[in-house]
């Protein structure tokens, strides 16, 4: 009970001090002047890692949320993306594990440590992490995203195939035949009760992918949602 308090002690300063520090940085003239809406701040050593919201857009847009940096003097802001000297992963907020959990295509693999992947079936970058998964299937259990992107043309007809399979594993197994060069989804015949489900589910794991701000496949996630160089594993 103890520790259970002092654990929720702990938390309720943190978010005290992000509230404080959320309220000094949009007080900066620039900020202001530029109408951005601070959503929250993350410390990262030598600057903040910042997500703001323009506050005005044209009728019918939405409101898309970008990250900035800002120097710890508040003298400098950053526009742009910066990047980790050691992972060469870019500087981002963790993604919300509310928006992921329980809601990947499949799991693929048994090992103890889990990774979050988005993927592409398309994608020549997905086909090569792809063929590193498949050999560390019993280091890690992957929980696969499908995330077909728009000016891949077989991505779709691709992930439904990959989901025809009977379990995780023959999904696993499908998604890396397929970037070693398969072509068995070309003879892909579904009735129209799978194809409505099979799209019902690539559209929203479309939306998932989009909800966590995912901009390119393939991204990897560890079992604290943060990125990671997937080259490096």
């Amino acid at each position: 009970m103890k520790k259970t308090l002092i654990a929720m002690l702990a938390t309720a300063t943190i978010l005290m001090a992000n509230d404080a520090l959320i309220t000094e940085l949009s007080t900066l003239s620039i900020i202001q002047e530029n109408q951005i809406n601070i959503l929250k701040v993350k410390d990262e050593g030598n600057i903040y890692l910042v997500k703001g919201e323009p506050t005005r857009v044209a009728v019918g847009q939405p409101k898309i949320p970008f990250d900035f940096y800002v120097t710890k003097d508040k003298k400098i802001i950053i526009m742009g993306n910066a990047i980790y000297t050691d992972t060469k992963e870019r500087v981002s907020f963790p993604i919300d594990k509310n928006i992921l959990v329980g809601k990947e295509a499949f799991s693929y693999g048994k090992g103890p440590q889990v990774l979050y992947v988005f993927t592409d079936p398309e994608c020549p970058y997905c086909k090569t992490f792809e063929k590193i998964m498949a050999t560390l299937k019993e280091k890690y259990t992957f929980k696969i995203y499908l995330f077909p992107l728009p000016f891949h043309a077989q991505a779709i007809p691709m992930s439904k195939w990959i989901l025809k399979g009977k379990d995780g594993n023959e999904m696993g197994e499908r998604l890396i035949a397929l970037a070693n060069g398969s072509e068995e989804y070309k003879k892909l015949v579904l009735s129209a009760n799978e194809e409505e489900r099979f799209m019902e589910i690539i559209n929203k794991q479309k939306e998932i992918s989009q909800e966590a701000e995912v901009r390119a496949t393939p991204t990897v996630l560890d079992s604290n949602f943060n990125k990671v160089n997937w080259q490096a594993l």
